[in-house]
């Protein structure tokens, strides 16, 4: 659990500690990721996450993160938990009527296994931008149900120039992808491989999403952090995986050149 913690009624914060060796001999926590070809415990304790979106994806993407002991998580999202989202989500019976980032940087300090700073802002990530909170990161996450919010930080951090990984499954909980935006110059956005996002004002909602299909695209979105932040292997930057089917595949976007984001860096 937690050694301190920080609440208020917009965010609470939460530094854990390390789970350490109980007598000589035995193992670290981390000792079998540490033997992977390319990992390094070190980047992630290094790194600074923000996620925005708290639900399905979130929920599982936040607590595969923690287990590994990320350095520092920042969580934004201004929803409620709800009686249909505990059998798919990180919440329970006590966190209903309740706000999911505080929920869920609670429930995630409960599981960590590392030194790890997790804090959660009751706030779209719009509003915690324009409120001039520190949304700088080593990588963003964007798994919401809505282009708006997409666009917003695929725009907000190309600016930046720090990478996004953006994740949804459809409503029919069988399909999912994971896109990686490098946020460099002659890479590709998030604009170029949806471009009428941006005209997009819907919310999809997750009516058919399902604890099976969240916990696969999660899992592919860890991974991809770690490519990001070590040097385990990556060839695409856009993964489909499809439960219904053998349709799986990944693949490379290019930058598209009218891309109204990322099309001007050609210029400059």
């Amino acid at each position: 659990m937690d050694d301190s913690s920080t609440v208020s009624t917009r965010w609470v914060k939460y530094l854990t500690r390390e789970l350490l060796p109980r007598h000589p001999g035995e193992q670290s926590v981390y000792d079998r990721f540490t033997r992977i070809p390319g990992a390094s415990q070190e980047a992630l304790r290094r790194a600074r996450i923000v996620m925005i979106g708290c639900g399905g994806l979130g929920s599982e993407i936040g607590h595969g993160l923690i287990r590994k002991g990320i350095g520092e998580l920042h969580m934004f999202d201004h929803d409620s938990v709800e009686l249909s989202n505990l059998a798919r989500q990180k919440f329970g019976e006590e966190d209903l009527g309740h706000n999911k980032a505080l929920c869920l940087a609670r429930n995630l300090a409960r599981e960590a296994t590392g030194r790890s700073l997790i804090t959660g802002h009751a706030t779209t990530f719009q509003e915690a931008v324009e409120q001039g909170r520190n949304t700088r990161c080593s990588v963003a996450i964007v798994g919401v149900d809505n282009d708006l919010t997409r666009v917003y930080a695929a725009r907000h951090y190309f600016l930046r120039r720090i990478p996004v990984i953006f994740t949804a499954v459809d409503r029919n909980a069988c399909r999912g992808y994971v896109f990686v935006q490098k946020s460099r110059p002659g890479t590709p956005c998030f604009l170029c491989l949806f471009p009428d996002a941006e005209e997009n004002r819907g919310v999809e909602g997750c009516a058919g999403a399902a604890i099976d299909i969240l916990k696969v695209v999660a899992g592919i979105v860890v991974y991809t952090v770690d490519t990001l932040l070590m040097s385990r292997p990556r060839t695409w930057n856009y993964k489909e995986v499809h439960l219904d089917s053998g349709q799986d595949g990944h693949y490379v976007v290019r930058q598209r050149e009218q891309c109204p984001l990322c099309g001007r860096e050609k210029l400059v």
